[in-house]
């Protein structure tokens, strides 16, 4: 479920981010993006992750073209997801084949939720990346019509920041 809420930052627990980016290496095989939706709640202006659910969990064919094309039927699956779990969608996560974490045309005309304020991580080399930092991640804010924010993950106003719980 989405949220009127503004989230300022969004923390990830350094092993739920481990976990996830060997999962998406290991869904990617190394020649395939991959992806991810970040699931939990918000309280005030801070997102805190509990967990994730790989987009080809919610819809088996979202990798069937080699790069991600989500589908309705994940949709679907991803808000009762988040209904059963009591959950909010703080962010969704994906990879590209090489080290450039910028927005693609793609990414940039089709968020994966379009509300303003969600946040898009974009994770390089199909996630063959370290798995305990996030400088070489692309992070983004969604503004709305279409227009978004480049976030420095390495800034001291980082939007989103890993975490030992």
């Amino acid at each position: 479920m989405a949220s009127d809420l503004p989230v300022k930052q969004i923390r990830v627990p350094v092993t739920l981010w481990a976990g996830m980016i060997f999962d998406l290496r290991r869904r990617g095989k190394g020649r395939a993006e991959s992806g991810a939706f970040l699931l939990g709640s918000r309280k005030g202006g801070i997102g805190k992750v509990s967990e994730y659910v790989c987009f080809d969990e919610l819809d088996p064919n979202a990798y069937q073209m080699g790069a991600i094309e989500f589908h309705a039927d994940g949709l679907a699956a991803l808000w009762e997801r988040c209904r059963t779990k009591k959950a909010q969608v703080l962010a969704d996560v994906h990879t590209h084949p090489t080290s450039d974490v910028r927005q693609s045309h793609i990414d940039r005309r089709h968020p994966m939720i379009p509300v303003a304020g969600h946040t898009a991580l974009i994770v390089p080399n199909f996630a063959h990346t370290s798995w305990w930092t996030l400088k070489a991640v692309g992070t983004y804010e969604y503004l709305g019509n279409l227009n978004w924010r480049t976030h420095d993950p390495s800034g001291p106003t980082r939007r989103v920041s890993l975490c030992l719980w």
